[in-house]
């Protein structure tokens, strides 16, 4: 789960929308264009193509990133690196803010068109191309449901109306049917933005079991059901990308028979909304981080496995500190491709990753097989 990851990340961007609402981007932004190409400061204008979004919380590591297969940036930060802002445009990269709203405004009709008004001002201030809706809060209540529609849909015709290449994203569960009780109006929400990014890194979240024990965080069969599940209520495959993971979860393991080879590792029970277990119950660590893991010899640690049935690999260690075993689950080039290649057979819009800086750039070789992993949906 990325809710308190990205929480106060969301505040921040959030603030600074309202202040350049207030002219605060023109002495910074809105002056003069930052890049040497002028032409580049224009939003990208580039009608319905196949779509590779990469959610991003860091901007430094932009000149490791592959321009040749990237199609938008999803920023959760501010302000954006002007030469990050040129650079992608001069691959037309669109650029947009990572956004969330208040559920407890919706209905309040002043509110919400101050709050659209001010995002169009961030990004015509700063240059950039739309925004990417991420509302994880609990919605139960039809009414409120359509009401988070309407904003969508609202905030997508006035960002249209000042240029029709503006683009206007929404993250949504893996599946539709009121996972972490976000019963949303999954086809309404389609139809009032571009697309949806489906959260298929996220497929753990919530786990109906007596038992809790450690597994694969996006399973392709889970992925393959929530995508039926979207079409099954009419959403076109067009309208949807498959968000994927570049980390994992190391989960600490509470009772035997877990060691260095055992498949089965039993966590903690940590419900979330309505579950007995969640990923909760673990850490996330990202994939850079899991591979200087594998090499490191100072890491006691069982051998890499790979679940035939979940398509993913794991391993077993010791922690360092308290001594007591845990298992990593987590996506690697192998597990990655599986599902970019389902994705591409069933003709989705694109594929997305949380995150694009979750790598070891020191490691080109390593960096590289993740990149190619996502750019076998193009080839």
């Amino acid at each position: 789960m990325k809710i308190n990851y990205i929480f106060i990340i969301v505040i921040v961007i959030n603030f600074i929308s309202f202040i350049a609402g207030n002219q605060f981007y023109d002495n910074q932004f809105g002056s003069s264009c930052p890049c040497s190409d002028q032409s580049l400061c224009n939003p990208v204008s580039v009608g319905p193509r196949k779509e590779f979004l990469g959610f991003s919380l860091d901007n430094l590591t932009y000149p490791y990133y592959d321009w040749s297969i990237l199609t938008t940036i999803a920023v959760f930060y501010s302000p954006i690196v002007n030469e990050l802002l040129c650079t992608a445009h001069s691959h037309d990269v669109r650029l947009v803010y990572g956004v969330s709203y208040p559920i407890t405004q919706l209905g309040n009709s002043t509110f919400q068109d101050e709050w659209i008004q001010d995002q169009l001002n961030l990004v015509q201030s700063t240059y950039t191309d739309g925004l990417n809706f991420d509302v994880e809060s609990p919605i139960v209540n039809e009414t409120l449901s359509q009401l988070y529609t309407n904003l969508v849909a609202e905030t997508n015709k006035a960002f249209k109306a000042v240029n029709p290449f503006y683009q206007v994203t929404v993250d949504v569960a893996w599946s539709p049917n009121c996972i972490d009780k976000r019963c949303y109006d999954y086809l309404g929400l389609s139809q009032a933005s571009d697309f949806l990014i489906m959260m298929d890194y996220d497929e753990r979240s919530q786990v109906f079991s007596d038992q809790c024990i450690a597994s694969a965080n996006s399973p392709p069969q889970l992925a393959l059901a929530g995508i039926k599940n979207f079409t099954n209520l009419g959403i076109s495959v067009d309208k949807l990308v498959m968000g994927l993971p570049w980390y994992g979860y190391n989960y600490p393991c509470i009772s035997s028979p877990a060691g260095l080879y055992s498949e089965v590792c039993n966590i903690p029970l940590v419900p979330f909304r309505g579950a007995n277990c969640s990923d909760a119950a673990g850490s996330q660590l990202n994939y850079g981080v899991i591979m200087s893991m594998l090499s490191d010899p100072s890491v006691v640690r069982g051998p890499l496995m790979w679940d035939h049935t979940l398509q993913s690999p794991y391993f077993n260690f010791y922690d360092p500190t308290s001594g007591n075993p845990h298992q990593m689950w987590f996506d690697d080039p192998q597990s990655i491709m599986v599902k970019v290649q389902l994705g591409k057979k069933l003709r989705l819009r694109g594929v997305a990753v949380w995150n694009i800086d979750f790598l070891n750039n020191e490691f080109e070789s390593q960096s590289m097989d993740m990149w190619n992993s996502i750019g076998s949906f193009f080839s």
